[in-house]
């Protein structure tokens, strides 16, 4: 029952992911919204080219709203320094903290080398604004209150993907950066097959060293049922919920479930 790899692109993971942490539920916001401006990054129609745009504007604000640039080097710093106690010890594969140590590097040196002034200038970019300020409205935007974004949408798909990926690329130190910490913190760990009785699932992580910032969840198909989540890196509870009808609330299953838990930090 172990997790399951999806053979079509883009399709959604069997496994759930619930973050421990304000920090890690950041670098899966992240995660998705380069999802989406990687995917639709062609601009082959209206709705790629919005959906790409989309992305962006939350790109926009969450540059905006966060650090990000200092909470990313505070956290490859935290890994680094554990990194470099555990490579002293004896049982360590140090080819493998040597190779990730050497990628935290080439992270950080991305980060410090950004050009913050560069995503300053989209901010200020009045035909982004003019978009942007119609998409927070509830109807969202339409192409006969935006003459100019319809104007744009009728140049062509090259010129569209060209002008979008230029916008996207002052971000990609963030998105590999937030690749590589999300890969670190999901290899972190061993999945352990555990038992939810009579639908309920609660642990207590004694290892106060560590921060458990991440938990990752497969159940199989056959128990038709989902976990709903809470807590925190020290105490987390897990409850399976069944839902027959989507119309209707759910309700927490009363019978076992076995299912495969990933609890990861470093």
């Amino acid at each position: 029952m172990m997790r399951q790899k999806n053979t079509v692109f883009n399709a959604i993971d069997t496994t759930y992911e619930h973050p421990l942490g304000e920090r890690v539920k950041l670098l899966l916001k992240l995660e998705t919204i380069f999802f989406q401006a990687v995917d639709h990054k062609l601009a082959r129609d209206q709705y790629e080219t919005r959906m790409c745009l989309d992305a962006l504007f939350a790109l926009l604000n969450v540059t905006n709203r966060y650090e990000l640039r200092l909470v990313m080097l505070k956290e490859l710093q935290r890994i680094s320094s554990m990194l470099l106690q555990f490579q002293r010890a004896e049982d360590v594969n140090s080819g493998k903290v040597d190779a990730t140590l050497k990628e935290l590097e080439r992270c950080k040196a991305i980060l410090h080398g950004l050009d913050s002034k560069h995503i300053d200038r989209l901010r200020n970019i009045e035909f982004l604004n003019t978009i942007k300020l119609r998409n927070i409205h509830e109807t969202g935007s339409f192409l006969f209150e935006i003459p100019e974004f319809k104007h744009w949408l009728l140049q062509s798909m090259e010129e569209r993907s060209r002008q979008i990926q230029m916008w996207i690329d002052d971000f990609i130190p963030f998105k590999e950066t937030t690749d590589f910490l999300l890969k670190f913190i999901r290899e972190s760990s061993e999945p352990e097959q555990v038992v939810a009785k009579n639908g309920i699932y609660i642990k207590t992580v004694d290892d106060r060293h560590n921060t458990q910032q991440l938990l990752s969840i497969y159940v199989d198909e056959q128990y038709n049922t989902y976990p709903s989540i809470s807590g925190d890196g020290y105490r987390f509870v897990v409850r399976f919920m069944e839902q027959k009808q989507f119309d209707i609330n759910p309700n927490q299953i009363k019978k076992d479930v076995p299912f495969c838990l990933t609890v990861c930090g470093f």
